[in-house]
């Protein structure tokens, strides 16, 4: 053995080490599964969809599968209200958990091929169980072709995994009499979904426990189609209000499926929000506003007015029970949502 070789052999095994560690944290970065914002490192799970998924899932929504689909989304009664607890935070007002009033969904008018409506549509997927419908709003994002929505529209929790067959169809008026009226804009095939790793690893599958609910928001690149991005087929996307104020006048839209609804229309609601959680929950606490409308409007953009603009602060989550109301819940858009938006 030559003087110095012990050395050089622990020397080549320490760099391949620092090497293999290097290259692992690129490919994570590279891959949209770490964000890193302002010193924050939250993870993300993402899902990249091949070109055979992408085509496939462009063949497999013709009407009938479509008429198959099930609305998502999940119903809850308290259990008890929520202390009125002082807020340690002294940049907003304590925390106000009294009930919202109930507001009964109002249909909007079709076709829904107003630039302001047709950012707004319908989801379509596939899970385990069978295929599925939520509700979506096309956000403003430098690729142009991101949705915003629910993460129980996009991802199964604990224990589950990422749905396939994901789809957007902006302006869907399900009353039109021919594909080209019920599908303005066509379909757009989800390239990539993300959730929040809370999400992913904490929400509950079976549905019973919904305590991961203020994680309940996920996102999707669609790919352009015909040469134009998203936002350039339907008109510019919202503008997200990230850490916005808690207690504002919010309207929610959405496709309701379940009874007394059919899942053909788009329908809103106007309503002041205030706070929402249950025992054991993490924060921040949930969005609280008054609605009917009921089980495929999840992920249904929540909007409320800045210097004259509508810009999203929240989405459908939660339809919640209580003894003479209907209300729903919206997850707070703080900046663990904002670093999902980043990580697409």
């Amino acid at each position: 053995m030559q003087p110095g070789t012990t050395h050089n052999k622990n020397l080549i095994v320490t760099v391949s080490v620092f090497a293999g560690v290097l290259v692992t944290l690129v490919g994570l970065v590279l891959s949209g599964t770490l964000a890193v914002k302002a010193g924050r490192t939250q993870a993300m799970n993402s899902r990249q969809y091949s070109d055979g998924d992408v085509e496939d899932t462009r063949g497999f929504w013709d009407q009938d599968r479509q008429d198959e689909a099930k609305p998502r989304g999940a119903e809850i009664t308290p259990g008890r209200p929520a202390p009125q607890l002082p807020d340690q935070d002294q940049q907003r007002p304590a925390a106000d958990y009294r009930q919202p009033p109930t507001i009964e969904a109002r249909r909007v008018a079709s076709p829904y091929t107003r630039p302001e409506v047709a950012i707004r549509g319908k989801i379509f997927f596939r899970m385990p169980e069978g295929v599925a419908e939520c509700s979506g709003t096309v956000v403003h994002h430098p690729s142009g072709n991101m949705v915003w929505t629910a993460a129980h529209c996009l991802h199964g929790g604990r224990n589950g995994d990422f749905y396939d067959r994901v789809t957007f169809v902006p302006g869907y008026n399900g009353a039109g009499r021919t594909q080209a009226e019920r599908e303005p804009y066509g379909r757009w095939p989800a390239r990539r979904t993300t959730v929040s790793n809370h999400w992913a690893q904490n929400a509950d599958p079976n549905g019973k426990d919904a305590s991961a609910s203020p994680y309940d928001y996920g996102a999707f690149i669609v790919d352009s189609r015909g040469g134009k991005t998203l936002e350039e087929a339907v008109g510019p996307g919202a503008d997200v209000y990230w850490n916005a104020p808690r207690h504002l006048r919010v309207q929610s839209f959405g496709y309701p499926g379940d009874t007394p609804y059919d899942g053909t229309a788009l329908y809103t609601c106007s309503s002041p929000t205030t706070d929402f959680r249950e025992d054991g929950w993490p924060q921040p606490d949930m969005l609280w506003m008054g609605c009917t409308m009921t089980g495929g409007s999840s992920g249904g953009g929540w909007f409320t007015e800045v210097d004259g603009q509508l810009r999203l602060v929240s989405n459908v989550s939660l339809g919640v029970t209580t003894p003479g109301s209907r209300t729903m819940t919206g997850p707070y858009l703080g900046d663990v949502a904002k670093d999902m938006y980043d990580s697409l």
